[in-house]
């Protein structure tokens, strides 16, 4: 078969420990399990075809003189990745064509090599990407890049290297993998597929197709993304174009978020009062110290019925921190507001909560009130 890349559609008033996760945290071994185009012909016959994974990586470990003068010895570990085609979250990597959500296994060198370098157990599940003739990683989060990747037919080669500097230890990686791409007849979205109407009420303006860069900032257009609500059902967030939106990136422990859902209603009230519908659609993160993670369809109602809110509340799946806490990286934090005009243009972006006042605004002023 021909391979075919489909292009794939904090501070005043914040939380501390509501930073960006930092890709290539969870293991010591950093090229490792961590959250972190092919190039080649791109033709296919179907581009709804879901494309699937399968072969084997290897990391190659070189100890330097003192940790071998400790017992460290060469080695490799192998792992076993079988994946399929995920498009339903295109922010984790924009850089993309493809896409692969994988199971992994370990099935070589777990006790003799990959205990030497990492005392975490290796990841089941991680990201695997390519696009641009480079290879992404990701756990939890946005995929990194790695090296290089080579297509030939339905087959990928992959490669990369860490010296010790870039590792910060005795040692260095080689990492060499062979994967072959090939179809299935699942949906690449998953269920995130919204319904041509929505249970829970929520407006639907079907806009076209969104094919930006997946990066919020003033004067662009907001990033669109698809995230399931309390009526169980995936929600887009272009669909409310048409109203003012307020994008809230909070999570459920964060105290400034809590008060701004305790004040979310009150406002909402206030601008419908002056004629101004604003949609405050909240991105809900489990806890502060699980930002990239989803909270459960019982977290999403013990929020919506503690604050008595109205608006849509979404489990978030690490698109706040993707598409904001990416550009702000440091001055990122919970909560995160992104104001949006009604052609889904960003007005603001600001961290922290003192009072929807100068969203409102904003709002206000753009609407020439």
């Amino acid at each position: 078969m021909r391979l075919t890349l489909i292009a794939l559609v904090g501070s005043l008033g914040g939380c501390d420990g509501a930073r960006s996760p930092t890709p290539g945290e969870d293991d010591t071994d950093t090229g490792g399990d961590t959250g972190g185009d092919t190039g080649g012909d791109t033709d296919t016959d179907d581009t709804s075809a879901r494309a699937t994974l399968d072969g084997e990586m290897s990391w190659s470990v070189d100890f330097g003189a003192e940790s071998e003068a400790d017992g460290a010895t060469d080695c490799t570990y192998t792992r076993h990745y079988t994946g399929v085609e995920d498009r339903s979250a295109p922010w984790l990597c924009p850089g993309c064509d493809l896409v692969f959500l994988a199971d992994v296994e370990m099935v070589a060198g777990l006790d003799d090599c990959y205990a030497q370098v990492s005392t975490s157990s290796p990841l089941e599940t991680e990201y695997l990407g390519f696009g641009g003739g480079v290879w992404y990683r990701g756990a939890g989060s946005w995929l990194t890049p790695f090296g290089e990747a080579t297509v030939d037919g339905d087959a990928v080669t992959v490669a990369h290297g860490f010296t010790d500097e870039e590792l910060g230890a005795d040692y260095a990686f080689d990492i060499a993998g062979a994967l072959t791409v090939a179809t299935d007849g699942g949906d690449p979205y998953g269920s995130f597929v919204p319904p041509d109407s929505y249970a829970c009420g929520w407006p639907k303006a079907d806009p076209a197709p969104y094919e930006g860069d997946y990066v919020a900032a003033v004067g662009e257009t907001l990033p669109d993304g698809v995230f399931t609500d309390g009526c169980e059902e995936p929600v887009r967030l272009h669909d409310f174009a048409g109203d003012y939106l307020i994008v809230d990136i909070s999570a459920i422990d964060c105290p400034p978020c809590q008060t701004a859902a305790e004040q979310e209603e009150a406002f909402v009230a206030e601008m419908a009062s002056a004629g101004l519908p604003v949609h405050v659609i909240t991105l809900l993160a489990p806890s502060l110290s699980d930002t990239a993670g989803t909270p459960t369809q019982r977290q999403l109602k013990q929020w919506i019925d503690a604050f008595d809110l109205t608006s849509p509340i979404l489990a978030d799946r690490v698109g706040g921190l993707s598409v904001v806490g990416q550009q702000l990286g440091d001055e990122f934090g919970y909560p995160t507001f992104v104001v949006v005009s009604p052609d889904l243009e960003v007005l603001s972006i600001s961290t922290g909560f003192g009072g929807f006042e100068d969203m409102g605004a904003t709002i206000t002023a753009d609407a020439g009130q």
